[in-house]
Parts: structure tokens; sequence; C-alpha cells
């Protein structure tokens, strides 16, 4: 369906969710719930025009079919207008796409770094913090949690 067509059907949204490296997916979708900066925040159909910086999170797509979509985002903004949520992440993997084992190692590498912060210096705590976050994500992502 066309950008125009999408959004001239009542109740019917297009996503598009694409990365530096590629298009990550396009869908005419009812809800979406997306991690801004400021809070997790719902988009429905006639959303006012909105644009925010996404925060690390899962991004939730309800799509006309009645099926969810989850993924793990990253940095990047969400702009909405028009019944068209354009989402540029930094990184994105649809829930599908995640290794669980691979997200759960993760948070254990950045939660032994976190729990060692007080024994060496050489602890960099945002980056062990934002790698626990960004674990957290994908693991939730993969078990179709939003938050």
């Amino acid at each position: 369906m066309s950008q125009e067509a999408a959004g001239s059907v009542p109740g019917v949204m297009r996503l598009e969710l694409t990365t530096p490296d590629r298009r990550a997916v396009e869908l005419e979708v009812t809800e979406v719930i997306v991690p801004g900066s400021e809070g997790v925040f719902t988009v429905l159909y006639d959303h006012t025009p909105l644009l925010s910086i996404l925060d690390v999170g899962v991004l939730y797509a309800g799509d006309v079919q009645g099926q969810g979509h989850f993924f793990a985002v990253h940095g990047g903004f969400a702009e909405i207008s028009d019944n068209n949520i354009l989402v540029m992440a930094q990184a994105a993997e649809e829930s599908a796409e995640i290794e669980l084992e691979r997200a759960e190692s993760a948070r254990e590498r950045a939660e032994r770094r976190l729990n060692a912060r007080g024994e060496s210096e050489d602890i960099d705590l945002a980056r062990a913090e934002l790698a626990l976050r960004r674990a957290v994500s994908r693991i939730q992502a993969h078990g179709h949690v939003v938050f």
C-alpha cells in the first residue's frame, strides 16, 4: 500500500522502521508503542505530529491483521506525521532474529562489569549500563514484552 493509501484508510497507519544498514520493516499498523527518550508512548490513528528521540527498548507494532511485531531498538528517532510513522534506529532487531542465548550472555557480562565497578577503575560505567539495557531490551523483545 502506498504512503498516501495507508494514511487514508481509517484506523490504519504506515510504519517504516529502518537502520543505517537496512530497511528492517514496513507495515500497515493500527497501534505502535515507542520507547521514547522521555518515556514510552503509544501512537494511534490521527496522532498529533511528533518527533521523538528513541531510547533503548522494545518497539511494538500491532498490524492490521491483529498480529503483534516486537523489535529491540537502540537509539535514533521516531517521526509521526499524517498517519505515517518513520522510525530511524541506530539498531533494530525483530524478535524472531534475536538469539536468546547471546542476549542472556551479554546481560550476564554487563552485570558482572557493573558488579565489579568497585574493584576496578577500568570499568566504563556508562558503557556497561548501556550494554545491560540493550541486552535486556533484546531479551524482552524476544519474549514479546513491551516494558
